[in-house]
């Protein structure tokens, strides 16, 4: 049962993690002026920050949903 736990917790921090670095980078550039030629910066935000943000959220993830269960079963 752990191991669905945290594979669920990491299966929904990759897809935030990637939602959310991706927005960041699209609203930072946006902010800052950065040039829309051919939708360059915005494929780059997408498929370059996005998945570096997923894999960061699902370490992450996947670490907390590793330790929210363990003391789930030293509380019980």
């Amino acid at each position: 049962m752990r191991a669905l736990t945290c594979l669920a917790a990491g299966l929904l921090g990759f897809i935030l993690g990637w939602v959310l670095a991706s927005a960041s980078a699209l609203i930072m550039g946006e902010l800052s002026g950065v040039s829309q030629a051919e939708g360059a910066y915005a494929m780059g935000a997408i498929f370059f920050v996005g998945p570096a943000g997923g894999l960061f959220g699902a370490i992450l993830a996947g670490w907390m949903g590793w330790r929210w269960y363990s003391r789930r079963k030293r509380a019980l």
